[in-house]
């Protein structure tokens, strides 16, 4: 809803829905891994289209850093150095 205050980034609904698709984007690459046949026109056409949004190299850097320490806070102790470094990797494939 455009009439909606957003200044409140916890409780928005536009950034819930930019997360969900974040994460669901994230999956369909770990899964994905397997094949990379169907994965990096995926990923190329993702980020193309990202590239028309007028995002830029910065912008992808500090979502990858956002979403490491979001999987931090979330994992607790489980997030490794190995799971931080397996993410890493993945993401900036």
């Amino acid at each position: 809803d455009e009439a909606r205050d957003e200044s409140d980034v916890f409780d928005s609904p536009a950034l819930r829905k930019l997360f969900s698709k974040f994460i669901d984007a994230v999956g369909c690459a770990v899964a994905g891994l397997h094949d990379s046949t169907r994965l990096v026109p995926m990923l190329t056409q993702l980020g193309r289209r990202h590239m028309s949004y007028g995002v830029q190299e910065r912008h992808f850097q500090t979502l990858g850093r956002a979403f490491n320490l979001t999987l931090g806070e979330i994992l607790g102790p489980s997030f490794t150095q190995d799971v931080e470094g397996a993410w890493t990797m993945a993401y900036n494939f």
